[in-house]
């Protein structure tokens, strides 16, 4: 199914409560692709690595491998 949502000024959008109760988390992961945007939820322990030309990120919630962030350092470094 197909929703429109509304972004507040803030820069927040509600997600459709049939979302919010399907997926048991309040965590999400927006990526911009070449269709748009594309909201997943984020499952528990899941790892999330993001890379681009300028900057990099990585989001875990319990917690991340110390050897995992050096490897992404590394990456970055080149």
């Amino acid at each position: 199914m197909i929703y429109t949502l509304s972004m507040f000024n803030t820069g927040q959008i509600t997600l459709p409560k049939s979302w919010r109760g399907k997926y048991k988390t309040t965590k999400f992961v927006a990526e911009e692709t070449k269709d748009g945007l594309l909201i997943k939820p984020l499952i528990k322990d899941e790892t999330v690595y993001y890379e681009d030309e300028k900057s990099f990120g990585i989001y875990c919630e319990k917690g991340l491998d110390i050897e995992k962030i050096k490897a992404a350092i590394k990456r970055m470094d080149g």
